[in-house]
């Protein structure tokens, strides 16, 4: 079940991501609901990263052929790129410079953080916090269903 209030839904790509076939029935029922599927890369060998061409090999083939990488994915550095990865993320997720200005910013990157630091892979929609992929809110929050 989608989450009402979501407004995006995060997929966090990293070596474990299309270990369970349930995340492909997920990723086609936000499809069907019309929100947009907002990608965050993986590049931290210690957080499980990996190089992108691993996706077109073990992702669902139906999800290749129907553009699901049409649009690209923000790339997650590690050492100093992280804070400007997390922000370009957040950015895309709708944080704004005025929300920056009031700590909006920085509260969403943090979210961000902690929710794709050690994040394993689940398909439980409704237990974002112990899913690779999560319905997001308004500012980035992740919403329950």
């Amino acid at each position: 079940e989608i989450p009402q209030r979501a407004t995006h839904m995060l997929l966090y790509l990293c070596e474990a991501t299309w270990s369970d076939d349930r995340l492909a029935e997920q990723v086609e029922r936000v499809r069907e609901a019309g929100l947009p599927i907002v990608m965050a890369h993986e590049n931290d060998p210690d957080r499980d990263g990996c190089a992108f061409a691993r996706f077109f090999e073990t992702t669902p083939q139906e999800l290749v052929a129907s553009g699901i990488y049409r649009d690209l994915a923000i790339a997650c550095f590690p050492g100093l790129h992280r804070q400007v990865s997390l922000s370009l993320l957040a950015k895309v997720l709708g944080a704004s410079p005025s929300r920056a200005r009031r700590g909006g910013m920085r509260e969403l990157r943090r979210n961000v953080s902690e929710s794709l630091r050690g994040r394993k892979l689940s398909s439980q929609m409704a237990e974002p916090s112990a899913s690779s992929s999560a319905p997001i809110g308004p500012a980035g929050q992740e919403r329950r269903a």
